[in-house]
């Protein structure tokens, strides 16, 4: 069957009515139509979920919900993504799906204890091809609280920040997870910082958020990523 985008959460209104949810988001980093991809509800516990054999590769999105809550349907994507991961099927965490196959796979996920991460920030990175023809150091487009604060048995760490030491694993050499975001733009991460103002200038100071929207520039990261993944591991010509 085509990949499989499974999507566990929703952008906020108004950036649904300008870009679509989050399986476009990844569609167009992809440069592909989303009609090349399958996308299942994972907050829908009667969506069905196909037979993990079947998949021909997986992509888990992010979301504004907690891994550590362990929410009903959170716990059934996390157990059939592990049962996909575990069938050898080319399989790609992003943020809240980094963090969901680190805790399927043994891993603890937690709140960061650097706390928030946002904005527009460099990554260091082992070599590997998710990251080719990126170098060694690239900006990033995050937001999160938690991480995966201990990697599950085997998991190989070859990214992170300042902020966050697990940015991105291996797991084996069909897995691969990033708690950044190369399916976001700009436009994006701009309206995620100026809905959350008020946070950010309470947790880090007045100014804060305007501080952060000044450093907002795109990251052509998360295109390149994305299509690596689609090239070294689905084989898909992009």
């Amino acid at each position: 069957m085509r990949p499989v985008i499974l999507r566990t959460g929703s952008t906020v209104p108004e950036l649904l009515a300008r870009k679509g949810d989050y399986e476009a988001w990844f569609a167009r980093a992809c440069g592909l139509p989303l009609d090349r991809f399958e996308v299942i509800d994972g907050t829908r516990l009667d969506s069905p979920l196909p037979d993990p054999g079947n998949v021909d590769g997986l992509i888990i999105t992010g979301s504004a919900a907690r891994v550590h809550d362990h929410e009903p349907w959170s716990v059934r994507c996390g157990e059939w993504s592990r049962a996909v991961w575990a069938a050898g099927v080319p399989t790609l965490g992003v943020c809240y799906g980094h963090q969901l196959l680190g805790e399927v796979l043994g891993g603890e996920v937690g709140p960061n204890p650097n706390g928030r991460e946002m904005g527009v920030l460099p990554v260091e990175v082992e070599d590997d091809p998710l990251f080719e023809g990126l170098g060694r150091r690239f900006l990033t487009i995050l937001t999160h609280l938690d991480a995966v604060n201990r990697p599950p048995p085997g998991a190989e760490v070859i990214g992170g920040t300042a902020l966050c030491a697990v940015q991105a694993m291996r797991l084996g050499a069909h897995g691969r997870t990033v708690q950044f975001h190369p399916e976001f733009d700009a436009e994006v991460i701009a309206h995620y910082i100026d809905m959350r103002r008020p946070l950010l200038d309470a947790e880090f100071g007045a100014g804060a958020a305007d501080a952060m929207l000044a450093q907002v520039q795109p990251a052509p990261s998360g295109p390149a990523i994305m299509k690596n993944f689609l090239r070294h591991w689905l084989k898909m010509a992009v």
